[in-house]
């Protein structure tokens, strides 16, 4: 652990102010000790407490006039220590002196080492930080999955071909309604799988907003772990995920949640249901391989019989990579 305004230094008047609202501070900062400001510190009281609980750092690290470094401090419990962490650094991939990726660094739990590390172009950061969750529901066609997908039923298959605890998890289950977060409720179920704890989801995006993980519209990629983190789960997240990553997470005792086009998910057509983006969260469950194609299970918040619903992997896959295959696995 350590203190959350050691990290930027404690507000002691040597760095001046460049702006000062009702929740934030804005100030001028010399980071490389040049007698030069190359820099802005920007405290932020995101839960209206009267406390800053939120540093970025925003830093020009090679004197070109444009921000190639950002951090963030989180103190996300009032407990006056860091708890949360990550940073961002432009990176040139290719020695031709352009920046062309980004680096990003994640430290869900305070010990100031990063679990997560990622490099992504341009494509995959605009992904990573859009939002999977634009509070989209899918289309009353008469209730239900379009698609024809059915729920698990452990009686009409051979339970030593199923990795995971569908039976179990299925019970964690909860619809979303009209509201929209997903991945804020995926978050919930998975937790509540791995710890037998009930969680209020309406709390939890109480707790999104405050923190900014939630807008009202949706949650972005980056912030998928946030609730998870919060709650106590250890989390990892990247880009690139197969089936294999979801078996072994869930052989492993975890839970996986992934970003996913909902559209795929829902209807199985994505002629009718355009664009193929990722708009959308669910929990993975189970891998059934009792039949002649594998069969991903997953927990959807955002239709009123999601609980269980079994989607033939190749579908599933179809609907996975239209966000970079991206996921996050959770363990307890």
């Amino acid at each position: 652990m350590n203190d959350f305004m050691d990290f930027l230094g404690n507000l002691d008047g040597e760095d001046p102010t460049i702006s000062q609202g009702a929740d934030s501070l804005t100030t001028g900062t010399d980071y490389n000790g040049d007698g030069i400001t190359d820099g802005e510190a920007l405290y932020e009281d995101l839960n209206g407490d009267g406390v800053f609980d939120t540093i970025t750092a925003s830093v020009d690290t090679d004197g070109d006039g444009v921000v190639d470094f950002v951090s963030v401090y989180q103190d996300t419990n009032g407990d006056g220590f860091t708890d949360y962490s990550a940073a961002l650094m432009d990176v040139d991939t290719n020695g031709d002196g352009i920046a062309d990726s980004v680096f990003f660094g994640e430290d869900a739990n305070g010990d100031t080492v990063f679990e997560t590390t990622q490099i992504m172009d341009a494509e995959e950061w605009a992904m990573f930080t859009g939002s999977p969750d634009s509070g989209y529901v899918p289309v009353d066609e008469g209730g239900g999955f379009d698609a024809g997908y059915e729920q698990f039923n452990p009686a009409e298959t051979d339970m030593s071909q199923v990795v995971g605890t569908p039976t179990a998890d299925e019970q964690c289950w909860d619809y979303q309604g009209e509201s929209g977060p997903c991945a804020i409720y995926a978050q919930v179920m998975a937790y509540e799988g791995m710890t037998g704890q009930d969680i209020d989801p309406e709390q939890m995006i109480d707790v999104a907003t405050e923190q900014g993980w939630y807008d009202g519209s949706g949650t972005t990629m980056e912030d998928m772990d946030k609730i998870l983190n919060y709650l106590g789960a250890d989390t990892e997240k990247d880009f690139g995920g197969d089936i294999e990553d979801l078996h072994n997470c869930l052989e492993n005792g975890g839970r996986v949640v992934v970003a996913v086009d909902g559209n795929e998910i829902w209807y199985g057509n994505t002629e009718t249901y355009a664009p193929n983006d990722p708009n959308h969260a669910v929990e993975v469950i189970g891998i059934d391989y009792s039949g002649s194609e594998p069969m991903v299970i997953i927990n959807d918040s955002g239709t009123m019989d999601g609980h269980a619903i079994t989607v033939p992997a190749s579908q599933f896959m179809d609907a996975w990579e239209d966000s970079g295959c991206y996921y996050v696995e959770a363990y307890a």
